[in-house]
């Protein structure tokens, strides 16, 4: 069954949309009210269709979150909102949504965007395997050494200080490094296999998918940590591990 995920502030609103989902046979797997709600929900059950609106609670709205699940995790979405204001859209639009309807919308229309946007997103995934089965893959895309990657770039290898890495993001057999807002690097590697190779008393696992880099570590907050600036997801069961790797002061 399809699984499907709502992010929505309105909890009766919220609550309609998922009692019309399961009529129609989706599996909703969870509702969230923000942003950083609704990536804790998208990292631990990665649905496969979000669908969203624009005005939500936090500091983020619903486009900066479509501007994630377009760019980091490509999961399709659906903008479900009021805002029909050319300035709204413009914004909407740069972030690829699969589909974007005014509420109120009726159940016809909802089926139709929703069946859609899983159709396209099958058809991305058919010609990316297609293309991917034409290139050869890259072999060793860096090199580890005691305190620096050499990564791999077109036919070069740049050196990565771990010391100026700020945090990891892993998508399954890939993972982002991030160094700063200019410069991050792609290479083909897991969590699990970056943790037997980087320091770990600097770098901790906030998440399943996030390694941060503690000395750039800025605020630890209910479900994230600030790294530089940046949000990054806190697994709960991760919290109580990394406070106790820190001096907290009560």
């Amino acid at each position: 069954m399809l699984k499907l995920l709502i992010v929505e502030d309105e909890l009766l609103i919220a609550e309609d949309l998922r009692m019309q989902l399961t009529k129609l046979g989706y599996h909703v797997v969870g509702m969230a009210v923000s942003y950083m709600e609704a990536i804790e929900l998208i990292m631990e059950d990665l649905p496969d269709l979000v669908l969203l609106d624009i005005n939500i609670k936090g500091d983020k709205d619903g486009i900066e979150l479509g501007h994630f699940l377009h760019h980091e995790v490509e999961i399709p979405f659906i903008y479900l909102t009021s805002h029909s204001d050319s300035k709204t859209l413009a914004r909407a639009k740069e972030t690829q949504p699969d589909a974007y309807l005014l509420k109120p919308y009726k159940k016809e229309g909802l089926y139709t965007a929703i069946e859609i946007a899983l159709s396209n997103a099958v058809k991305r995934n058919r010609h990316e395997a297609l293309e991917s089965l034409n290139k050869k893959e890259p072999e060793g895309e860096e090199l580890i050494l005691k305190d620096c990657l050499f990564v791999k770039k077109d036919h070069s290898f740049i050196k990565v200080k771990l010391s100026e890495i700020k945090y990891l993001n892993s998508e399954g057999n890939y993972m982002t490094i991030f160094v700063d807002r200019e410069n991050k690097y792609l290479i083909r590697s897991t969590i699990k296999n970056m943790l037997e190779y980087i320091p770990n008393d600097v770098f901790f696992q906030t998440h399943k998918s996030y390694l941060v880099n503690l000395n750039f570590l800025e605020q630890i907050g209910p479900m994230s940590v600030t790294v530089s600036g940046q949000e990054v997801p806190l697994a709960k069961n991760k919290k109580e591990q990394l406070l106790s790797r820190m001096r907290t002061l009560k």
